[in-house]
């Protein structure tokens, strides 16, 4: 290693020292699944969560196809639980319900997990059930994934075409009761007439946790330039995510994850932008090749970025923002102080 590089390693430890906030992991998921293998949470995941030095997690409630709608409340539940009964293992976690909290995990060098919501099929069309989820740990929701549920639609994944509605009444009732107990909306996923309709129907500001932008990857899915003019507007956050940064497999490639930062950051500036990478690469490696063809019909096939499918890999982004020209302290705000400044003003 010469003394450039070296010097380099140097900066992104310094960089590194306060954790990464990532607010999109499909966690919880992978527990409930392996739930006959305790364990796995310090086996598999801590080793790549402590070489990425990740502080903060968003971990993601999510229900497949398969359970719905008899057990999408029960799934649920069981994620969570699975979540609590494998953090009993270790002492290296912590479900943080406040800023405040997430302050205390860090300065006792715990990683700070924030239970998150991907599409509200939990619920089925039952409001008190969001305050059960809440007591929970439940601090951030998205009301859909890609497809529709009883609180509105999501956005396909082709640059056309998504459901042309709006929030349902539950829906409303949804985007109002979060504001009131507390929980951050997330527009990740919605369609754009649902975009239009939460921000109609919030004052506080919202995030995206994780997408892309459509100037890379147009489809409907992720953010136009306008939706994110809007977040900036509101004081909100985007959430780049290391999944859809482009259709084209050649092209899927860190450079491109930097250009969607910096997309962002021309639109909106410095303090509109963090981390979402939704790393997914290993449950798609557990489904079975038949599973994997309908999920690419159903949604579009993923494109994983060689150097960056994993948390152990967070080095390799910090290295290449520094290849860029980004200054430490624009670094920073990208890897955990915007979602920190989120988490202060709004947990």
């Amino acid at each position: 290693m010469t003394a450039t590089e070296e010097s380099i390693e140097e900066r992104i430890d310094l960089l590194h020292a306060g954790g990464l906030v990532d607010f999109h992991f499909d966690l919880l998921i992978d527990l409930y699944e392996k739930r006959d293998r305790p364990g796995v949470l310090v086996s598999h995941f801590l080793p790549e969560f402590e070489a990425g030095d990740i502080g903060v997690l968003g971990v993601a409630i999510y229900v497949e196809d398969r359970y719905l709608p008899e057990m999408g409340l029960r799934v649920a539940l069981d994620q969570v639980a699975r979540l609590y009964a494998e953090m009993e293992q270790t002492n290296r976690f912590a479900v943080c319900k406040t800023f405040a909290e997430i302050e205390q995990a860090r300065a006792a060098n715990k990683i700070a997990l924030v239970i998150t919501m991907e599409g509200v099929e939990p619920l089925g069309e039952d409001l008190n059930l969001l305050r059960t989820f809440y007591e929970l740990g439940l601090r951030s929701v998205g009301l859909t994934h890609a497809r529709r549920n009883a609180a509105g639609s999501g956005g396909i994944f082709k640059p056309s075409g998504s459901p042309r509605d709006g929030l349902t009444n539950f829906g409303r009732d949804v985007v109002r009761e979060c504001e009131r107990l507390g929980i951050l909306i997330d527009l990740a996923h919605i369609n754009p007439r649902g975009f239009e309709d939460i921000i109609n129907l919030t004052s506080k500001p919202f995030i995206v946790s994780h997408t892309n932008a459509r100037k890379f990857c147009d489809i409907e899915r992720n953010v136009s330039d306008d939706q994110i003019k809007i977040v900036g507007q509101r004081g909100g956050v985007v959430g780049v995510n290391a999944i859809l940064v482009s259709r084209d497999a050649k092209t899927s490639t860190l450079d491109r994850y930097v250009d969607h930062i910096e997309h962002v950051i021309g639109l909106i500036g410095i303090d509109g932008v963090g981390i979402g990478f939704d790393f997914c690469e290993y449950l798609f490696q557990q489904m079975s090749e038949s599973v994997r063809a309908d999920l690419a019909t159903k949604l579009t096939k993923p494109h994983f970025i060689p150097d960056l499918t994993n948390h152990s890999h967070a080095r390799n982004l910090t290295r290449k923002l520094i290849e860029r020209g980004f200054s430490d302290d624009q670094i920073r705000k990208i890897l955990r102080d915007n979602w920190l400044r989120i988490f202060k003003e709004l947990l």
